[in-house]
């Protein structure tokens, strides 16, 4: 079996730095990600507040004392929201975490134009537009700033192309690649093929590094000059012959045919120890790789690697050959520890399966106690699942995790009780069982933790999280019994994770975004630009080979086709997914007890929840008399030193204030769209600012907006 935590040799330098440690009696504090220089807190200047992506600010104007007096300060329009829900799904989002640096918030509004913002007035300064004009789609997380002594810089990805504008003029920084532009993947993906970057890029000195996303090709991280656009390098999510991991797959081409691993949760930087960190997803196809036996490296991973060149330093793999999407959803937190006095550069990885894993960010040592149990195997064949898995004894859980139970189901009404154990005895369900022709029945595809990752408070070394508690029901079953799969179409839809969005086939999931009867709606030539280009939250496909877009479109035109499926495809697709779709009674919510949505502080002293409250509330249920359930959330919280988790995400489009140390709600506003992403907060002129995006749509499928709500303390 082997080594879960693998670690290279580390330069003599940062030997020196080394401290024994031990999980048990560790503080925090947050960290910028190891700068030298005094951290400015009255800035947002880093996507997460900082390169250790802490979400924490020591700003205390607002506090627990005053928060009740909180007002709406400003309010900015992009006017650029789509509301075209069906189709495709819930028209568009704002998933953006806005930067503000000297006084101006720079952020990327519905349809992914970038924005400059006077942050004291809601104004707009300037507006730059990748899609000349074409009205654009898919999603941005993040902008990442960059600055010399002449130079202000803004870097970003929309579709296949990283972007440099200029801060203060808006306009395309014509030095940097083509036109202020690259195409990412050059030289590290086959001909022909893109990749994307959905997560806000990092700065490194004169580097700036992507985590790259693909469902046909390799997600891996690439540096670029922040000069001129030249690659640098590139880590290499699935690994190629002679390098670490490369024996860890059966397939010894997986590296060229193989896909995924993605890092599209985000990535963080320790300047000072020169580590750039990042967390991947599963490889393709997400439930069943038939023939390919082994670990999988590197997806499903923590790594860290040299910042200067790429190379890995060490990795911890939180899961094995996953077959669940269960993937890292979020940068990893750089945050100092403490161990009798002693501080230890620490790194906080959250996962979806509701673990922490605590390490040695120098070294990878695992602080979090971790067993490896054994784990079932796949009844699918030629399906190799790993016989064993992580169990992790120590932080608790933030969350269910993985094994739904009958005590789980639901009792907000005996009809709905009913219902879910019809359903649930026709299941398998059990820890990490892999996907089977029965189904199975688990927790995790939605969080725990999710993309927003959390935040850590150094005051009180409490790490805050919202929390998803909703199961999910996926089903294989053998191609020879679905006549959908003789299509072509059918087996690139499948392939191309269009089922994480529209289900198995095409009929939506909990009712949103079905692609029926879709020749009603598209000719063929809008329906493949549609493909290609994305609209609304969809994402563009423009790496899908032409043979592979005019198979897709068939198949969703309902149009037989004349592709034929090679023999690689035939064998890697004996089994096809035949349901994956949350776990709902028949008003459409979850089948399981609420709460369904949480948010948690975990004390990392002790390892232990300090406390655990529903977040969000669905205002049926609590006239009906059924208690606060929380909701399905999409987002993150921030802290401040002045004692409070600000947070928004749910699906009652409220921003929330709570009590740092209590989880007591103290503030609450009803917002105009839902706020599915992290706020930022800042000063200026001594003021303190709180600023949500509100974009709605998005997984909630709530109205879609175009605000950004500012609020601060009323005069």
């Amino acid at each position: 079996m082997e080594r879960f935590v693998a670690n290279a040799k580390l330069p003599r330098k940062l030997l020196l730095l080394l401290i024994p440690t031990l999980f048990c009696g560790m503080v925090g504090g947050a960290g910028n990600g190891g700068s030298t220089s005094a951290f400015d807190y009255r800035r947002w200047e880093t996507s997460g507040g900082d390169k250790g992506v802490s979400h924490y600010s020591e700003l205390d104007q607002i506090n627990r004392t005053n928060v009740h007096q909180l007002q709406v300060a400003w309010i900015y329009n992009s006017s650029d929201v789509i509301h075209e829900a069906e189709p495709f799904w819930g028209g568009s989002t704002i998933q953006c975490n806005p930067i503000i640096v000297d006084g101006t918030m720079y952020t990327t509004t519905p349809t992914l134009r970038l924005v400059a913002v006077d942050a004291t007035n809601g104004k707009e300064i300037w507006r730059f537009d990748p899609h000349k004009g074409a009205k654009g789609g898919g999603y941005n997380r993040g902008v990442a700033y960059w600055r010399d002594k002449e130079q202000r810089r803004l870097f970003f990805g929309v579709g296949p192309h990283l972007y440099a504008v200029d801060a203060i003029t808006g306009k395309p920084v014509d030095t940097f690649g083509q036109n202020g532009r690259v195409l990412m993947g050059t030289g590290s993906t086959p001909e022909g093929e893109t990749v994307s970057a959905p997560a806000a890029p990092v700065v490194y000195r004169d580097l700036v590094i992507v985590g790259e996303m693909s469902s046909t090709v390799p997600g891996n991280v690439t540096a670029y000059s922040a000069r001129t656009g030249e690659r640098r390098w590139v880590f290499h999510t699935i690994p190629h012959p002679g390098e670490a991991g490369y024996e860890t797959y059966g397939d010894p081409n997986f590296y060229r045919t193989g896909a995924a691993a993605n890092v599209w949760g985000g990535l963080s930087v320790d300047e000072r120890l020169e580590l750039v960190f990042f967390a991947t997803g599963q490889p393709e196809h997400d439930f069943y790789r038939p023939f390919n036996e082994g670990a999988h490296l590197f997806a499903n991973s923590v790594v860290a690697v040299n910042a200067n060149t790429g190379k890995r330093v060490w990795h911890f793999q939180e899961l094995h050959h996953e077959l669940w999407d269960l993937d890292l959803p979020c940068p990893p937190m750089l945050v100092t520890l403490e161990r009798n006095g002693q501080k230890v550069p620490g790194l906080v990885q959250l996962s979806k399966t509701g673990n922490t894993y605590v390490f040695n960010r120098l070294t990878g040592e695992l602080f979090s106690q971790v067993e490896q149990r054994p784990a079932p195997p796949s009844k699918l064949f030629g399906e190799k699942a790993f016989l064993a898995q992580p169990y992790v004894i120590s932080p608790e859980p933030f969350s269910k995790q993985f094994v739904v139970t009958e005590q789980d189901l639901t009792n907000i009404s005996p009809e709905a009780h009913a219902q879910a154990l019809e359903r649930f005895k026709k299941a398998d369900t059990g820890w990490y069982v892999p996907p089977s022709e029965r189904g199975i029945l688990y927790y995790g595809i939605h969080g725990g933790a999710e993309w927003a990752g959390g935040a850590f408070d150094p005051e009180n070394g409490h790490l805050y999280i919202n929390s998803n508690d909703i199961a999910w029901f996926v089903q294989m079953t053998s191609s020879e019994k679905v006549p959908e799969a003789r299509h072509r179409g059918f087996i690139v839809y499948q392939n191309n994770r269009c089922v994480s969005c529209h289900g198995a086939k095409g009929e939506g999931i909990g009712g949103k975004a079905p692609l029926i009867n879709l020749k009603e709606k598209y000719d063929r030539d809008r329906l493949l630009q549609v493909i290609r280009s994305g609209v609304g939250t969809m994402p563009g496909f423009s790496s899908l080979p032409g043979k592979d877009l005019q198979a897709l479109a068939d198949f969703l035109l309902d149009v037989e086709s004349n592709a034929q499926t090679s023999e690689r495809e035939r064998a890697s697709n004996f089994y096809v997914m035949t349901a994956f779709e949350k776990f709902l009674d028949r008003e459409g919510y979850p089948a399981t007890k609420p709460p369904w949505g949480t948010l948690n502080a975990i004390n990392l002293k002790t390892g232990k929840v300090a406390w655990k409250i529903p977040l969000g509330e669905h205002d049926v249920l609590t006239k009906r008399g059924v208690p606060q359930t929380g909701t399905e959330n999409f987002g993150g919280p921030i802290v401040t030193k002045g004692g409070l988790v600000f947070i928004a995400a749910t699906q009652d489009e409220k921003f929330r204030a709570f009590d740092k140390d209590t989880g007591k709600l103290l503030w609450e506003a009803k917002l105009p769209f839902g706020g599915y992403t992290t706020p930022s907060t800042y000063e200026i002129k001594g003021k303190q600012y709180v600023v949500i995006p509100c974009g709605g749509g998005g997984k909630p499928s709530t109205k879609p907006g175009d605000a950004f709500v500012a609020f601060a303390l009323s005069q």
